[in-house]
């Protein structure tokens, strides 16, 4: 796996995306990953800095598998 290759591109997808929540945002990051580098299982960690007032960091964490990938959603 191209570790350069994949962050560059997750990179492009987020600068080029609009989403409101992490979560939505960590399931399309594991889908892209998924499908375009053809790899079984990821791990996507996402933070948001300052989304809760007096919160230092809010995130979430998601494990996803090549077999349990749902159909991408309409756009």
């Amino acid at each position: 796996l191209n570790y350069k290759a994949v962050a560059k591109r997750v990179l492009a997808f987020i600068q080029e995306s609009r989403y409101q929540l992490v979560e939505t945002l960590a399931e399309e990051i594991a889908r892209l990953i998924l499908t375009e580098f053809e790899i079984e299982w990821v791990k996507v960690t996402l933070h948001k800095p300052g989304a809760i007032r007096f919160s230092k960091d809010v995130g979430v964490m998601i494990e996803r598998s090549r077999a349990g990938l749902a159909p991408a959603p309409d756009a």
